[in-house]
């Protein structure tokens, strides 16, 4: 194709050639023809260039600006780029009415030269058309063979980049922030473009670009998005082009895009395999079966993780209105793709998988002086991980405690099993974030009954509890007869009332008070607190069973 721009130059017009629409003469012809009859345009093709003497036009019933105008609509609508008029022949000039309508039909018009013959424009622009499809048609076998010997010679897909330069002598970076992509031709600087394309990935592309994926800037460079599925994962950015791609250019954008796309399934195949690994890997962890330290530590480096001494269990799930196992699967997965790929930009080294029950599973590492300080810290970071998307559904998000040394992670899950659960069916502790569906968290430090209520076995958590709650009471009692069991007891069954607890044991209210905070120091529990009243009513009626049993 030439634009009618070529034409005047090629087709020998002179520079007052331009009648009309010099402001659409970039508009491309696939030829030109002739006709001198009043309905020619009902045999043309679209893309057709037309030559005519204006003789149709002349009629008793109409006047020449009529009829030019509708000639003008017809062609329109046929899709003609353009037409010449031999004026002083047939119509001596063109009228400002039909001028004026061409500018707003878009429709280039051109004045003929009396002399020359129809053969004088259509032979030379035929040629030159032929010649330029010749020209191209090389240009994109050469493409294609360049293409083919940096795919059989193994070439390394971070050189597309150069080669795309050589290919369009323009600046190029390819880009994919999940894949760690950032590459840019040689004497290219980082495109001011990247932050932007960087806020796209990862989220669905919409069906203008799934069509048509190469992408015209405002500021003159084009952007060929990546695709994977049916999400952005990155772009080939060429900057400071300022025109039109011819088509072999075309092709080299497409054939990097296709090998890109490639080494994306390839990259996407081995990560999909590799986290079915760490899944594995992280179940075996939390199963509390782990086994000696150098197995553990040898079985991390096969999924090339490396331990930290401690770890909290932190579950999360994708709250979907249909909790089918297919669609949990793919809500939790997409989740834990969100996730992996915004903490592979930082230096945290948190494990991350989905468990047996398709719930996102992440590892926190702590430090033993900084415990509480790791739960807000993961909080953080999973919102701002959250909020790096448009679309999330409402999520559950449950914390175990920190349990000291790999054997503490089993108990830790366990906890956030019950925590998650809760999160889920109570609602409490919920936060927004602006526009975004709403996060339920639930810590299972802050937890009371509802450590057996959501329990997969009530009765063993019951008397984890017991345990949790009075095994320093009872090891003190032991150890120096303190009687501090009984002061709980009796202060509880006082409804917390320190005289009514004193006249029931025969001592000073002073006494009651000292008694339970020993408690408080032993247990780090407040037996005045309403909420840790319920956990020693609950643990101690457990413990009055478990003796009398």
């Amino acid at each position: 194709m030439i634009t009618v721009r070529e034409l005047i130059a090629v087709g020998g017009f002179d520079e007052n050639a331009i009648l009309a629409g010099d402001a659409f003469l970039e508009k491309e012809l696939l030829g030109v023809t002739s006709f001198d009859s009043p309905d020619g345009h009902r045999w043309l093709r679209q893309g057709e260039f037309v030559l005519t003497t204006g003789f149709p036009f002349l009629s008793q019933t109409e006047t020449i600006e009529a009829g030019l105008i509708q000639l003008i609509d017809s062609l329109a609508d046929v899709g003609t780029p353009g037409l010449a008029i031999k004026l002083g022949r047939y119509i001596e000039s063109l009228p400002f009415a039909v001028i004026e309508h061409a500018a707003q039909k878009q429709m280039p018009i051109l004045s003929f030269p009396m002399e020359k013959a129809w053969s004088d424009v259509i032979v030379p622009v035929v040629r030159y058309i032929v010649d330029k499809q010749r020209s191209e048609l090389e240009q994109t076998h050469a493409i294609y063979e360049r293409f083919h010997r940096h795919l059989t010679i193994g070439a390394p897909v971070c050189q597309l980049a150069k080669l795309l330069q050589e290919a369009l002598n323009a600046s190029v970076t390819i880009y994919s922030p999940s894949h760690r992509w950032n590459w840019t031709s040689p004497f290219s600087e980082l495109s001011q473009n990247i932050a932007w394309i960087e806020r796209q990935c990862g989220h669905p592309a919409p069906p203008a670009i799934m069509n048509q994926p190469l992408v015209p800037l405002e500021n003159g460079s084009y952007l060929r998005w990546l695709l994977c599925g049916q999400h952005k994962q990155g772009g080939i950015l060429i900057d400071g082009l300022h025109r039109d791609l011819h088509s072999w250019e075309k092709v080299a954008i497409e054939q990097s895009a296709a090998l890109l796309s490639l080494e994306m399934q390839r990259q996407q195949t081995v990560n999909e395999t590799y986290q079915r690994f760490r899944n594995d890997f992280l179940q075996w962890l939390v199963s509390g079966h782990a086994g000696p330290r150098s197995v553990v530590t040898r079985r991390a480096q096969e999924v090339a993780w490396e331990l930290d001494d401690h770890y909290f269990a932190v579950l999360l799930r994708a709250d979907v209105a249909s909790q089918t196992t297919l669609t949990s699967w793919q809500e939790n997965h997409s989740l834990l793709e969100l996730i992996n790929r915004y903490f592979s930009k930082t230096p945290h080294r948190i494990l991350s998988g989905l468990d047996r029950n398709n719930h996102l599973l992440l590892l926190v590492p702590f430090a033993e002086q900084q415990a509480r300080h790791a739960e807000s810290e993961i909080f953080s970071l999973l919102q701002q991980a959250l909020l790096s998307t448009d679309v999330i559904p409402a999520i559950s998000i449950g914390i175990g405690r920190h349990h000291l040394g790999w054997e503490g992670i089993s108990e830790s899950y366990r906890e956030a099993q019950i925590s998650l659960r809760t999160a889920f069916h109570t609602n409490s502790h919920t936060h927004t974030m602006g526009d975004h569906s709403p996060l339920r968290m639930q810590s299972y430090r802050d937890l009371a009954l509802e450590r057996i209520l959501f329990a997969e076995q009530p009765n063993v958590e019951a008397r984890v509890l017991a345990e949790e709650c009075l095994s320093k009471i009872v090891q003190y009692d032991a150890e120096k007869n303190g009687q501090l069991l009984q002061t709980l007891q009796v202060f509880i069954q006082a409804n917390g009332n320190h005289v009514d607890a004193a006249k029931s044991l025969f001592v000073h209210k002073n006494t009651i008070k000292y008694r339970l905070q020993l408690i408080r120091d032993l247990t780090g529990l407040h037996p005045e607190s309403g909420q840790d009243q319920l956990l020693f009513r609950i643990a101690l009626t457990v413990h009055a069973v478990g003796r009398h049993s």
